[in-house]
């Protein structure tokens, strides 16, 4: 599907808006009303309560110069970690998530207009399940409210770190066009969307609302040579790894009968050089995709008909299709065994350190099939119908909400495992199969050993839900009493189908994930909002919920807003927490592949630190009888306004988590493979002629482990979020704005393996100690012009601090990227908004960690400066 066509016409019917006429906005009084704030279901009317609640509006979001969901939670302080979907490798190909408090994805429970939505159909990792950010376009985004706290007493299992709810438009009138255009300096990764939203009568008018609303997005990849940083794979330069290709132009061998050294291929076209292991490479450079194409369309309609003064009926629909292109290298061999004996091909007599009969193993692409191309096409449809209204002084609310996500996964140039041996076999004999030591071999050959593969899943939600609440429930001395009770009940399936050839392990270099389980969930909570004293309000709340699988489990919350004075807020709270199972937990089947150090091996191999590694295959086991994730979360925190310029929150937080699900550590099963885990290594046959060269070694070349998901690990962390607004008038020439987020994360320890006890995991490059944003602005009036600096905590250079043996001392230093944006009104009815993203081109940070080199995770754009406009006209 050409989505990116649409793309282009609808940003210019966004554009052509300049021209047409338009009628005057009716003007509106600005009235109080109470609305429902994330993480509580009684109204109010101020926002500030129990809990912290972050809230970026519309214009706030255009500020930042993001073109998808996930690239604006990126910018924000509070979301520590995030995916996109760009990563090939992904179990998750195609989806995007993001996740607070430095835990994963799972324990952020992602929430459209208040309610829950189907997870994708790949689990992340092969795991963690998650909503596709991916299937909300940001451009019908009206509002994001982001709790940063945990909410399993409102909202059940997985608000562990927190609730991200995403809000769009409703009672609208007109018809407005919005369009974007970015790219990178280097012209790669070109973006284009569009939106379109008509709002058809008046609630209070008419008695009806029709609100329509179209997005496309179309994003071209970024690519390796195009930027400098990723010119080439050769990371020497910054102490790191030499990690171009060694497959793609000839590839090498090693002699696996005398276990000697990796060696180039004699038709190298490449560049041969040799490692301090003394193993030599045939190294290419050669572009790739650093992040995939994308084109994406989303339909949605909001209708809410009026039936008296304070009751309607409303229905939801949307249906969002997500098409992630990826570009892959050529197909390469897996490890596989060939016998030479009675060889007729000439190139063997030719092989330094080979003797008749010796086996070979050859690690080389298949070059001749072209690259590969995987397609992921993800689609989402939501319908949710219902009533709103009010029963005396309740307030009432109530739906049914259908979920469903489908996916397909193709890839074409797959490597038919059995084939390819035939075919390698017959050639290493001289017998008319695929020689590997001819660069270009017959196509009838090559197509022989390739195939098609097509993975699919099916992630399905529906739910039925009621909930009545009154903010003035009883008149009380200091106040009144707001209660509110809900009762849900919900049905989540998942099903998670691997190609026939995958299950079967007949593609070479692919790893695969099947699952399929299905649960039933019944809740029921009550909350209270309960004023103690004329400034000092309680909220009380607890849930039950009933899983069909695993059980039950309740969960209660006490929180307190007091304001001693006006201009002084103090909040907290103490809660529990729970993660239920996810289903691939429980009956997925999965293999991927973990990189692990086999002492056991290596020490009689002469192998030192850095030098013992190997890559096995990891299988990872399901398990029906996993119980719920627990946790105690506790905030303390305080806001203050001590004028109406000027507005500072201080907010601490604590997660106390056990019984963590996760396969058993790989390592830690491997060093204990001779005391009880020896039926979960697996290994290839003992080499008679290798045990003799090197006395000592005693086992095979480790192929797999085994893990099985338990409930075995901890997770203890806190940490404060900080943050300031401050305006500064100027009288006639306008104002000066500052806005100012941090987080700081004080402690992160996890343990991960049995009864073990938790060990510190802050200050790493997966876990830095701090991320700021400050925003300085000039507004005079309808201009703004601002520059924000998003900086980052220096972090010691290591990928896991509990391995400080094998650490160096040396830290990657912090880091600060610059955004400029202005946002103008060139006419009535029309917004721009101009900007560019890391505006000093701030060059990326690299690590060595482990011995390689790479990007430090979650540092700024890496590529350079990124140039972008966004415009939006109110036709009417």
């Amino acid at each position: 599907m050409k989505l990116k066509h649409l793309a282009y016409a609808i940003a210019s019917i966004g554009m052509a808006g300049i021209s047409m006429a338009h009628a005057a906005d009716p003007v509106k009084t600005e009235q109080l009303e109470r609305v429902t704030v994330t993480g509580s279901n009684i109204k109010r009317i101020n926002r500030e309560g129990p809990t912290a609640v972050e809230i970026i509006k519309k214009g706030d979001i255009e500020k930042t110069g993001a073109t998808t969901v996930v690239e604006l939670l990126e910018k924000l302080p509070s979301v520590t970690s995030s995916f996109n979907g760009s990563e090939s490798a992904s179990f998750a190909k195609g989806g995007a998530s993001a996740a607070l408090r430095g835990m994963s994805e799972k324990y952020t429970l992602v929430l459209l207009n208040g309610r829950r939505l189907a997870n994708y159909g790949f689990a992340n990792n092969a795991t963690n399940t998650f909503v596709d950010l991916n299937s909300l376009p940001l451009s019908a985004i009206e509002s994001v409210e982001i709790l940063r706290d945990g909410a399993s007493a409102i909202y059940g299992s997985d608000a562990v770190a927190g609730v991200i709810n995403f809000k769009t438009k409703r009672n609208y009138q007109g018809i407005e066009g919005s369009s974007r255009i970015g790219a990178y300096q280097r012209g790669d990764g070109g973006s284009f969307s569009g939106n379109l939203t008509a709002g058809f009568g008046s609630l209070d008018e008419d008695g009806h609302n029709l609100l329509l609303s179209l997005d496309v997005y179309h994003r071209e990849p970024t690519l390796s040579d195009k930027h400098d940083a990723t010119r080439t794979g050769d990371h020497r330069r910054f102490n790191g790894a030499d990690e171009r290709s060694t497959t793609y132009a000839g590839g090498g061998y090693r002699n696996y009968s005398s276990g000697g050294k990796n060696l180039p291929n004699p038709i190298c076209r490449g560049s041969i050089e040799t490692d301090e292991r003394g193993d030599a490479f045939c190294y290419t450079d050669r572009s790739s995709q650093l992040a995939p194409r994308q084109d994406r369309l989303g339909i949605a309609a909001i209708y809410t008909k009026k039936l008296n003064a304070q009751n309607e009926l409303f229905a939801e629909f949307g249906y969002y299709r997500n098409e992630t292109t990826y570009g892959r290298g050529a197909p390469f061999f897996e490890s596989m065994v060939m016998q030479t004996a009675g060889s007729t091909n000439p190139a063997l007599a030719t092989l330094p350190g080979f003797a008749p009969g010796n086996q070979l193993v050859f690690n080389r692409s298949v070059q001749e099939a072209g690259p590969q191309t995987e397609k992921v096409t993800s689609d989402t449809y939501r319908f949710v119908a219902g009533f709103r209204g009010t029963l005396g002084n309740w307030d009432i609310d109530t739906a049914i909400n259908i979920n469903e996500n489908r996916i397909k996964d193709e890839v074409n140039n797959q490597l038919l495992k059995d084939m390819a041996k035939t075919q390698l076999q017959n050639g290493v004999l001289g017998q008319g199969g695929y020689d590997p030591f001819t660069l270009n071999n017959p196509s009838s050959v090559v197509k022989s050993m390739l195939t098609n593969t097509r993975r699919t899943a099916t992630s399905k939600l529906q739910a039925v839900d009621f909930k009545m609440a009154n903010s003035e429930l009883v008149a009380l001395p200091a106040g009144n009493l707001g209660f509110a009770w809900g009762t849900q009940v919900s049905h989540e399936s998942m099903e998670d189908t691997p190609d026939r050839l995958v299950q079967a392990k007949n593609i070479s270099n692919q790893g695969g994930s099947a699952s399929s389980g299905s649960r039933t969930v019944a809740s029921i909570y009550g909350e209270f909002s309960i004023p103690v004293l004329k400034k000092l309000e309680v909220q009380v709340a607890a849930r039950a919920d009933h899983y069909s699988d695993f059980g039950n489990t309740v969960n209660p919350k006490l929180a307190f807003s007091w304001r001693p004075w006006d201009s002084v807020l103090v909040r907290g709270s103490a809660t529990t927490s729970f993660k239920a199972p996810t289903l691939p937990e429980m009956y997925a089947h999965t293999q991927a592949y973990v990189t692990v150090a086999d002492w056991k091996r290596c020490i009689p191999l002469g192998y030192g630190k850095g030098q013992c590694v190997y890559q096995p295959k990891y299988y990872m086991e399901g398990n029906p009888n996993l119980q719920a994730e627990k946790a105690n979360n506790y905030s303390l925190g305080i806001v203050l306004q001590p004028t109406k310029e000027l507005a500072v929150s201080l907010d601490w937080y604590q997660i106390l988590q056990r019984g963590t699900i996760q396969p058993q550590d790989a390592q830690y099963t491997l060093n204990n493979e001779d005391n009880r885990y020896a039926a979960n290594i697996g290994r290839d046959p003992r080499n008679p002629a290798l045990e003799a060269q090197y006395p000592g070694l005693d086992r095979g070349r480790i192929n797999s482990i085994t893990a099985p998901f338990q409930n075995i690990g901890r997770t203890q962390t806190d940490g404060i979020d900080f943050a300031m607004t401050y305006e500064l008038s100027m009288g006639a020439y306008g104002k000066l704005k500052f806005s100012e987020a941090y987080n700081q994360i004080l402690t992160f320890k996890q343990s991960t393996i049995p009864n073990s006890s938790v060990l510190s995991r802050l200050d790493s490059l997966m876990a830095p100690k701090w991320r700021n944003h400050l925003r300085t602005s000039y507004q005079n009036g309808g201009s703004e012009y601002a520059l924000t600096a998003r900086s980052y905590s220096r972090v010691r250079n290591i990928v896991d601090p509990t391995d400080m043996e094998h650490y160096d001392g040396s830290y990657v230093p912090s880091y600060t990227v610059w955004d400029l944006d202005m946002t103008f009104k060139p006419i009535k009815d029309l917004t721009l908004n101009v900007g560019v993203n890391n505006v000093f081109n701030k060059a990326p940070i690299f690590s060595n960690a482990s011995g390689k080199a790479d990007f430090v995770p979650n540092q700024g754009d890496y590529l350079g400066r990124f140039f972008y406009v966004n415009a939006r006209y109110k036709f009417k």
